[in-house]
């Protein structure tokens, strides 16, 4: 992942790679790679005494002492042998790669490969198109998503303080398995639990790529929310699917709909191409892929288990109702 990685996103400006140690104590001969690596990179070859080391794990990952193999490499690579044998034999960055570890461990860093973009952090990683859209998405300006937003945010419906069960709801405002739930299902949950202020529901759009179809009526969503309608817009997206999703350029009818509900449509209009807009919708779809999310619909329940596609509401009822202890 990491050659595509820095192809697509560091050599064209976008992104600036940082590499920092992270030698686990049960792997017995990754502290002294970190150090061989830093000892390379004091002669301006740490990447490429870093990708000799991955290439050769499996050689010198279980030998007893590794240290003979990394001066092979050292030659291999054209370095100065007495200057190398000489850094690496009197750890002179043991404390270096020391150090990396325990400002990694002060971030939260409990495994590898672990990632952080900018702020977001990303155990394990991710696939590189999902990975390569959370880059875009923080270079572009987006701040760190929240699976469950602020109070005041126009996709949260319930009552925050007395909810026990939360439902988060990945949705997809073109999926015609989307559009059952919002117009079947939803409805029930609004009635049974939500209205009655037992379970929060949270809306995260999301969408295949940044500039879709339903990433428009996201953002149609988003800019009527502006103007306090955002779930008046959001039945209506639902309710006229099969209409605006065969449009080439839904926009006129998204602004038609706007009408309908009595906004400000000069207002609608600018906002739902700005930028605020995008990243708003683009959000959901990141916050999706920090929690391996693969598609919508996806429900999440805070007791830790999660359903894909079209639930009915019998089935939101018996993990809800487990959640709440009835």
């Amino acid at each position: 992942m990491i050659p595509e990685l820095i192809s697509r996103f560091v050599d064209t400006g976008m992104a600036r790679y940082v590499y920092r140690d992270f030698p686990l104590s049960s792997h017995p001969n990754a502290q002294k790679a970190s150090e061989a690596a830093a000892c390379a990179g004091l002669e301006d070859s740490f990447w490429e005494m870093n990708e000799k080391l991955f290439a050769k794990v499996d050689q010198w990952g279980q030998a007893g002492d590794p240290t003979e193999m990394f001066k092979s490499y050292a030659d291999e690579l054209g370095l100065d042998r007495e200057a190398f044998d000489q850094c690496l034999d009197e750890g002179e960055t043991a404390f270096a790669v020391r150090a990396d570890f325990m400002a990694g461990e002060t971030a939260g860093v409990n495994a590898t490969p672990f990632f952080f973009i900018n702020d977001i952090p990303i155990r394990g990683g991710l696939p590189i198109d999902s990975m390569g859209r959370v880059v875009e998405y923080v270079a572009a300006g987006g701040q760190t998503p929240r699976i469950v937003p602020e109070l005041d945010d126009p996709r949260l419906r319930g009552e925050p303080m007395s909810a026990q069960a939360i439902t988060v709801a990945f949705v997809d405002f073109a999926s015609p398995e989307s559009a059952q739930h919002a117009t079947e299902v939803l409805p029930q949950l609004l009635e049974a639990y939500i209205e009655e202020g037992t379970t929060l529901y949270v809306l995260q759009p999301w969408s295949s790529t940044p500039d879709g179809p339903s990433a428009k009526a996201a953002a149609a969503a988003e800019c009527a929310g502006q103007q306090e309608e955002y779930w008046e817009m959001h039945d209506k997206l639902f309710e006229e699917q099969a209409t605006w999703t065969e449009s080439d350029d839904p926009g006129p009818l998204f602004g038609e709909y706007a009408d309908d509900l009595g906004l400000d449509t000069d207002a609608f209009e600018e906002c739902v191409v700005s930028d605020w807009a995008a990243l708003r919708v683009e959000s959901g779809s990141v916050a999706g892929a920090l929690v391996g999310v693969p598609g919508a619909p996806v429900f999440l329940f805070n007791n830790g288990q999660g359903q894909q596609g079209s639930p009915t509401f019998e089935e939101f009822q018996t993990v809800i109702d487990s959640i709440l202890g009835q």
